[in-house]
């Protein structure tokens, strides 16, 4: 009688096997349980997929995480359905139409205000050089002549830390969401005054399609960069009906930008009156690579691979969110933290337990520094979604090819079939864990799904 193969041989057998339905992704997703299509009309089982059918008895799916610190292929996958939802609204393609080129584009920056002089890098200059040398009210100085490296961990760190205005920055990066949602609602108003309508009647011809993408920069703030179109009433697919630029629209974006305020009345502290950063850009983008970009136009290639980028970038290098969530200072403080992102967690909880009812979904933004929103959003209107693009890559996979069936473990996913009438599709799938097992609980999952099959 043949003796059972040692465990570490079923681990390592059941861990390649796991690897390889996983395509790469470092901490997939265990499930358990079972996909069916039946016909409507016959009640026949068209297809069905179970995890029972697989060698450890569990079916893992993709974690598809964006951030590159929690998984490299997810985050590598995301980046490059960014990459053509951006550069869809710009080029056309993926839905939308290639007219779209003709519109008016612009690229948009948008920085934060400045809450105290902090360490930076000043193209091959020091980094704050002062003839005077002069020194704050803690006996601090307030100049620096040293020229930072990439990797310096005192990027971004204030000078003095006790000058600095903590609660100015936190309350900015809280309200940054609405910020823009009251300067996208500033511009169609000054876009309509420009072009002498009311703003229903420019609604009526016009409209701004954007694609809005933020990046943390090394002071724990963040830049808002944003493609900014303007379309007819009913989307890309038609020209905007008003005579207006791209050099313009960036006129109006700069003046709607620099002209906003947004007041705030925290419990217990005097009101204050966010606004965008003095550093605002606006670059007309023009189509097709090879363009003179020292002319101060971009190009849609370039323009989506620059937002990509910032995709997969959280506050990993303030020594947050790559090992686990931030519930608190102390926790902030454990994961090693730099002090400058400490401070600004420590002055998130003071505001969360003393400013007011608001403020105290603080709590649950620590690991973001205080940042509530998305890290890209857009238009319905403005190209492609996300789901669009998985949708077109899971009907891809579940095509026969070189002779073999559909990659079955697709019917996890959601897809089209329960849209269609004669088609219901019955899942029951339930969540088991995260992340590779190792040896010793591979082997007992592969013998209870050997005698969880035989039974």
């Amino acid at each position: 009688m043949l003796s059972a193969p040692p465990p570490e041989l079923l681990g390592a057998v059941a861990r390649g096997d796991a690897e390889r339905r996983a395509r790469g992704c470092s901490r997939p997703v265990r499930l358990v349980g079972s996909t069916t299509r039946i016909n409507a009309a016959t009640g026949a089982v068209i297809e069905r997929y179970s995890s029972a059918q697989e060698l450890d008895g569990i079916t893992w799916v993709r974690c598809g995480d964006r951030r590159a610190a929690r998984c490299e292929s997810c985050s590598r996958e995301y980046k490059g359905d960014a990459w053509h939802l951006l550069s869809a609204g710009l080029a056309g393609g993926k839905g939308a139409p290639e007219t779209v080129t003709a519109h008016p584009v612009t690229f948009v920056t948008l920085t934060a205000p400045s809450f105290g002089p902090v360490h930076g890098r000043r193209q091959g200059a020091p980094c704050r050089a002062r003839r005077d040398k002069p020194v704050c009210p803690h006996g601090r100085p307030l100049y620096c002549l040293h020229r930072h490296n990439e990797d310096d961990r005192r990027l971004g760190e204030p000078l003095c830390p006790d000058c600095y205005d903590y609660v100015g920055h936190v309350l900015w990066q809280w309200h940054a969401p609405e910020l823009w949602r009251r300067f996208t609602i500033r511009l169609g108003n000054k876009l309509a005054r420009r072009v002498g309508l009311t703003a229903k009647a420019f609604g009526k011809q016009a409209r701004v399609s954007y694609t809005k993408v933020v990046e943390f920069q090394a002071r724990g703030l963040i830049h808002v960069h944003a493609v900014m179109r303007l379309d007819g009433p009913t989307g890309p697919e038609n020209p905007p009906g008003v005579g207006l630029d791209a050099l313009q629209l960036g006129a109006v974006i700069d003046e709607a930008a620099r002209t906003l305020r947004l007041r705030v009345s925290p419990k217990g502290r005097e009101p204050v009156a966010l606004r965008w950063g003095d550093q605002i850009d606006t670059r007309p983008i023009t189509l097709g690579a090879g363009r003179d970009d020292q002319a101060g136009d971009v190009h849609p290639e370039m323009v989506a691979a620059y937002l990509a980028k910032y995709l997969t970038k959280s506050t990993e290098e303030f020594g947050l969110d790559a090992r686990g969530k931030v519930h608190s200072s102390t926790d902030a403080r454990y994961l090693g933290a730099s002090p400058h992102a400490l401070r600004i967690i420590e002055t998130a909880e003071q505001l969360a337990a003393t400013a007011g009812p608001y403020y105290e979904r603080l709590a649950d933004r620590y690991g973001t520094l205080g940042y509530r929103g998305h890290v890209l959003t857009k238009t319905r209107r403005y190209s492609t979604t996300f789901r669009q693009l998985r949708q077109a890559r899971q009907d891809w996979r579940r095509q026969p090819r070189a002779g073999q069936g559909p990659d079955a473990r697709q019917l996890v996913d959601e897809d089209h079939d329960g849209d269609q009438a004669d088609i219901v599709v019955e899942r029951q799938w339930r969540y088991v864990g995260s992340g590779f097992l190792d040896a010793d609980e591979a082997a007992l999952a592969m013998t209870a799904a050997a005698l969880a099959r035989s039974r």
